[in-house]
């Protein structure tokens, strides 16, 4: 079984496993990378995809096995789900103030 480790951004490694056997002498070939900008290839997106059919198997802080470029679907999202309603209200109600100041700065003049 070959086990692949990608790692996300909470800092951990998610493991998955596949039933594949490594090559003899565990040679894996050279994998294709496409340079970016002519230096070289964004950590990102360094190491062997994982192949399809592979199941998750768990999580922990170091590569094991065959490391996978970083699944970046999720990067730049918003957590906005955790950020409790006072937050926001705060927010709200700080925004109305600066633009309410603005406005009477504006009329002002």
């Amino acid at each position: 079984m070959l086990v692949y480790s990608q790692w996300n951004p909470e800092g951990t490694y998610d493991y998955y496993e596949t039933p594949d056997r490594a090559p003899l002498g565990d040679d894996l070939g050279v994998p294709k990378l496409s340079s970016v900008n002519g230096i070289g290839v964004p950590s990102t997106e360094a190491g062997r995809a994982i192949p399809a059919g592979a199941k998750y198997v768990g999580s922990g802080e170091r590569a094991v096995g065959v490391v996978a470029p970083m699944d970046t679907s999720h990067l730049g999202e918003l957590a906005v789900q955790n950020i409790p309603a006072y937050v926001w209200f705060f927010i709200g109600a700080t925004s109305m103030a600066v633009l309410w100041w603005v406005t009477e700065a504006r009329r002002k003049r």
